[in-house]
């Protein structure tokens, strides 16, 4: 689920090469899944088709499923984390803007969508992926707000706006706006609750 404009922003020849790399094994593998179902298909069939090791593979994604998923783990420089933990504004804006900078959202969710309804038993698969490579956003809530149950709804919001975001690609909106747009949401329908 690669974006275009993360492949233009890769500078270095090695960086393009990954991408393309980590690119053909997601395209490879979400087909393959699609086509035969997950127990159709060997993390050998899909090295075959796209020509590299199994130890290439595993460099990339640690399963078949993750491939055809293409979740990307939230990795944050030390700059991204420091600025988020110091950061004195609008917790779920800033949340926003780390995520804007350091997870791709996917741009053919709507062909895992339709494998997730063809395969609902890859459904659970799915969120576990989803929520633990987006962990590491968590801690950094937890560090943040110094209270684990607000740092927990934090995260299930922004999950949610994630999932949201990713449902409905909207390719004249930047992920921050987007991630913004679906917590917007979220704020207008919570308002309607009782004390």
């Amino acid at each position: 689920m690669t974006d275009p404009v993360a492949e233009q922003a890769c500078g270095s020849l090695r960086e393009r090469k990954k991408l393309a790399t980590r690119t053909a094994i997601h395209h490879t593998a979400l087909r393959l899944v699609v086509e035969r179902g997950p127990g159709g298909v060997t993390v050998d069939e899909i090295c075959a088709e796209v020509g590299i090791s199994p130890r290439t593979f595993f460099n990339y994604y640690p399963t078949k499923i993750a491939a055809a998923f293409d979740l990307l783990v939230a990795e944050f420089t030390d700059d991204q984390r420091n600025a988020f933990l110091a950061a004195g504004s609008h917790l779920l804006t800033d949340v926003c803007d780390l995520v804007a900078a350091s997870v791709e959202l996917p741009t053919d969710f709507p062909q895992v969508k339709s494998l997730l309804k063809e395969q609902p038993e890859l459904g659970i698969d799915f969120w576990k992926q989803t929520v633990t490579r987006l962990r590491p956003l968590l801690e950094l809530l937890e560090q943040r707000m110094g209270d684990p149950r607000t740092a927990r709804a934090a995260f299930m919001v922004t999950v949610s706006a994630v999932s949201a975001a990713m449902a409905r690609p909207d390719g004249s909106l930047q992920t921050r706006d987007r991630l913004l747009a679906e917590l917007r949401l979220v704020r207008d329908l919570t308002a309607e609750l009782p004390d």
